[in-house]
């Protein structure tokens, strides 16, 4: 069996009643878009243009439970104003569209993705289409498209590709765990139960450089380099100030460190491991 260009299992989980995540939100045409509610810091982003109500409701859906933050509508025109305002990880469009502002006849897919691409917008973009020919294929990578699936499909296929784009692009997330606290450095977040820390550029690709070398002690010299690019014209108190800052965000204590030690002398230790740096 098939239903709206979609493969009918697997199965979409249903609605649960206690489920309060849903909000409509409206953008210039009075189309509606579901997003999830509150949007957080930590999950991918995602546009669905599908102008297959059905569908685009059962998509919706689907990436919700899954754990994406999700905007979508049936309109190309709209998808142009959601993809260059809140800047999504990936768009998925249906290329022939028959929604506009004004009624049937908008925008098309590709029409949307080229519009995008115009105005700068550099994330992956997937289309979902009912053609099979050569010439619409390339057509859609000419537009600036990414990949393609063809209907139907399932929404484990569906979700795979999405995946496998976002790991192309590097915008899958890499969530790090210490504990009861979340790093996720492509935010710039660190995540504490009740409280959210907002890391600056620098203090972001400092926290990088240690997590990506944990165990290991890093001169001043060597964190100068790798996190500022040099170290002739940086001294290294701008180091202490920057591993200062950092752990006031970790709430990290520097005499019983759980994350940065300092070895005098040497330099620093990230020492935490994840998943127990509470214990």
């Amino acid at each position: 069996m098939r239903c709206g260009g979609l493969k009918t299992t697997p199965a979409v989980p249903s609605a649960d009643k206690s489920d309060k995540t849903l909000t409509l939100r409206f953008f210039s045409s009075g189309l509606k878009v579901y997003t999830r509610h509150p949007v957080t810091q930590n999950t991918p982003q995602i546009l669905l243009v599908e102008d297959n109500t059905e569908l685009l409701s059962t998509l919706t859906r689907f990436f919700q439970r899954q754990g994406y933050t999700v905007f979508s509508t049936r309109s190309g025109e709209e998808a142009v104003e959601i993809a260059l305002s809140h800047r999504p990880d990936i768009a998925v469009m249906d290329v022939m569209l028959h929604e506009g502002p004004g009624g049937p006849l908008g925008m098309d897919g590709f029409e949307a993705c080229r519009a995008i691409r115009d105005r700068g917008f550099d994330r992956p973009v997937l289309f979902l289409t009912a053609k099979l020919a050569e010439q619409d294929t390339l057509q859609g990578f000419a537009a600036g498209g990414d990949d393609y699936i063809t209907k139907p499909f399932s929404l484990l296929e569906l979700k795979a590709r999405i995946d496998a784009n976002l790991r192309r692009a590097g915008l899958s997330h890499r969530l790090y765990n210490f504990g009861e606290l979340e790093i996720d450095l492509e935010r710039y977040t660190i995540r504490h139960p009740n409280h959210i820390e907002r890391l600056r550029s620098r203090e972001r690709d400092l926290l990088r450089c240690f997590i990506e070398n944990r165990g290991r002690i890093l001169s001043r010299e060597s964190l100068l380099e790798q996190v500022w690019g040099s170290a002739l014209h940086t001294s290294n108190r701008t180091v202490d100030t920057h591993v200062r800052t950092l752990r006031k965000k970790l709430r990290d204590d520097a005499h019983q460190p759980r994350f940065i030690e300092t070895l005098h002398g040497v330099g620093y230790q990230f020492i935490a491991k994840e998943k127990d740096a509470g214990s």
